[in-house]
């Protein structure tokens, strides 16, 4: 079984780590990308916490070592080099578009949460016409603050991705930030919060960018 841990640039050695299983890391190179993996002589079967921390654990260090890194994803294993080279074949072009857009990014995510909403607060007391009025308000009030949150945050990401999040959430993004901006995000944050006290804003990372790994597109 092979697992696959990411795919490189500019990576000068391996780090001094072992993989999932402990096995040894290992590199190839496919339709001119270069691949971290081990091999593990059986199926792992279960997942287990010590192959998912062994997993992550790769790829934090790769990110310390590479100038850009697609990291994949637990799970991601084959049986053999061919099946291996076969699944990157066919995402080739898509994954050397990616891996420019993430060189030299790191990840944070971002979810905000609001109050209840007016329309919620006293619906009793409305009619059906302007308890609807009402909660279009409300939402278009919602969908305007999340918008002005999310710019500040976008004009220091190279990239971002919207999810869909809990109902009660104001927005659920990710953004692909450069090293250098790093600090910089997170003071803008910090701004974000203390300009909405009512607001519940939760910052995470940086991490390896996986959010922009499928699509490397991020949100317009």
């Amino acid at each position: 079984m092979i697992h696959l841990y990411g795919v490189v640039e500019e990576l000068e050695a391996l780090p001094p780590v072992a993989g999932v299983g402990a096995g040894p890391l290992e590199r190839c190179r496919v339709e001119g990308l270069d691949l971290v993996v081990s091999r593990e002589a059986r199926d792992g079967g279960e997942v287990t916490q010590a192959a998912l921390l062994s997993h992550a654990n790769v790829v934090e260090e790769l990110m310390a070592r590479s100038g850009a890194v697609l990291p994949a994803r637990f799970g991601h294993a084959f049986t053999d080099e061919q099946e291996l080279a076969d699944a990157v074949r066919t995402k080739a072009a898509g994954l050397a578009r990616t891996l420019n857009l993430v060189r030299g990014c790191l990840e944070f995510g971002l979810r905000v949460l609001g109050g209840d909403s007016a329309a919620e607060n006293g619906s009793g007391q409305l009619s059906g016409r302007d308890y609807m009025q009402t909660r279009l308000a409300v939402e278009r009030g919602r969908r305007r603050l999340a918008r002005e949150l999310h710019e500040p945050l976008a004009e220091l990401s190279r990239a971002s991705a919207r999810f869909g999040g809990a109902s009660s959430d104001l927005r659920q993004s990710a953004y692909l930030v450069p090293r250098q901006d790093a600090d910089a995000f997170g003071d803008r944050v910090r701004l974000l919060e203390a300009g909405h006290p009512d607001l519940t804003i939760v910052c995470t990372g940086p991490w390896p960018p996986y959010s922009f790994v499928a699509n490397g597109e991020g949100e317009a």
